[in-house]
This record gives C-alpha cells, structure tokens and sequence, in this order.
C-alpha cells in the first residue's frame, strides 16, 4: 500500500492530481478520513488532474452531490457523512452517475457501490502534526476482483 507524508493542501492537491491521471472513465475513489483530514482537499486536486476548475470544488456535505466537468468528462463527488452508504442510493444515485464518470466518494467506509466499473481506488487520508499521512490502494483488475465485497 503505498503511503506518503503531506506538508500541506497542495502536497494533498498534487497527490490528487497524480491519482487521477491514473484513474480511468468509470473509476471510483472511497475516501476515509476524519473531519478536515483533507478529503475535499484532494478532490481539488483530483479535479485539476482531469483538466476542470479546482476552484469549482466544495465539500458535498450539505449538498450530498457535486457533478463537475472537465475536458476528460465528469466528476461526481459524493459525501455519506449525513446519509450512510444505503442512503445514497435511496435518492436514485444510479441513474445520475454515467458510466464513464469518475467517482470520489467522502466517508465511503468500503461501501460496495454499486460503481460505474469495477475499478474502485481506497485513499485513506490522516491528520499528522503540521500535515497528513496519505495511504492509498489501487484495484487489482487483472484479478477480476476490486479489494471490495460484492454488493448484498
């Protein structure tokens, strides 16, 4: 699993970037973290790695939802927080989510989708001193399997 140390929101920004250059249509990032560990932080980040405004970027908190553009298609950022993993796809989440859209997802908690693919990336983001730890895993698909259970 690799793991680094990020000084600040732009070490996280960058880690952001650098994900999602590796991250194709269709692919799902579950963050965990605590409060203002820097999740929202990173989706910036994700966001300016796909071409789009990481300006544009709010936490989804109240909103539940964010679906952004950029020149590589859209990112749908997803926060659980307030509604839990089941509740999310109460609200007909399915039917918004293309399958080419890349995912991030706050406060997934190894939720098992369903995903747009089965390409599913865990980042796990920690308060440490001045800074964050960032461990991240990426889905082994030549396996078939993505690390998650499959959906009950």
């Amino acid at each position: 699993m690799p793991d680094c140390f990020l000084v600040d929101d732009l070490a996280t920004e960058a880690l952001g970037v650098a994900l999602a250059r590796v991250t194709p249509p269709g692919g799902t990032w579950l963050l965990q973290g605590e409060l203002g560990a820097g999740k929202t932080t990173w989706t910036r980040g994700f966001l300016r790695g796909l071409g789009g405004d990481a300006e544009e970027v709010a936490s989804p908190t109240y909103a539940v939802m964010h679906r952004y553009g950029s020149p590589a298609g859209a990112l749908v950022h997803l926060d659980l927080y307030r509604i839990g993993a089941q509740g999310v796809w109460s609200l007909g989440i399915e039917e918004v989510v293309q399958a080419t859209d890349r995912l991030v997802v706050e406060w997934a908690e190894s939720t098992p989708g369903p995903w747009p693919s089965a390409w599913v990336g865990m980042l796990t983001l920690t308060v440490a001193g001045e800074g964050r730890r960032a461990q991240w895993t990426l889905p082994d698909i030549s396996s078939g399997t993505h690390g998650l259970p499959a959906p009950q």
